[in-house]
């Protein structure tokens, strides 16, 4: 019993020490969604097509670099949304990313999107090869990041 109440507790840390709640809402003046967060982007503008729906945002990071994310596919509700991701860290430094929001409807006509992705730049890559094992899981899973945003 206490092995099974210290599992959920670890990961319930887990899931909160890599959430980056998001919240979209429309602005009046130029008719696109915003966006805020905590990871990619922090404050950006959505990207449409020519019917309006949502493929994906832009914006700058907390990595005081820019994101573009896209989708695959336009923002679908109740149905698993992959996306991918592009951006800068650092001004300079690249990543690319990848990953998938599921969009929930709420009772009150608003989204809520669940999702999770990973990310991985130059400097990840190289460290593969001369960091020790522990080190490595440590950087994996400092790629690996959940999503949660409301849509209103």
């Amino acid at each position: 019993m206490k092995k099974m109440l210290l599992i959920v507790v670890v990961l319930g840390l887990a899931v909160a020490m890599f959430s980056e709640p998001l919240i979209v809402w429309p602005d009046k003046s130029h008719g696109k969604p915003l966006v805020a967060g905590l990871h990619a982007p922090v404050y950006g503008e959505a990207k449409l097509d020519v019917f309006g729906n949502i493929t994906g945002w832009t914006g700058p990071n907390l990595g005081l670099g820019w994101t573009w994310k896209t989708y695959f596919s336009p923002l679908e509700l109740q149905k698993i949304n992959f996306y991918y991701e592009i951006g800068t860290n650092i001004v300079i430094l690249p990543y690319i990313g990848a990953g998938f929001d599921y969009a929930l409807v709420l009772q009150n006509n608003q989204t809520l999107l669940v999702g999770a992705g990973v990310s991985a730049s130059p400097l990840t890559v190289l460290g593969f090869f001369f960091e020790s094992p522990t080190a490595i899981l440590s950087s994996v899973l400092s790629s690996v990041r959940l999503n949660v945003a409301v849509v209103f």
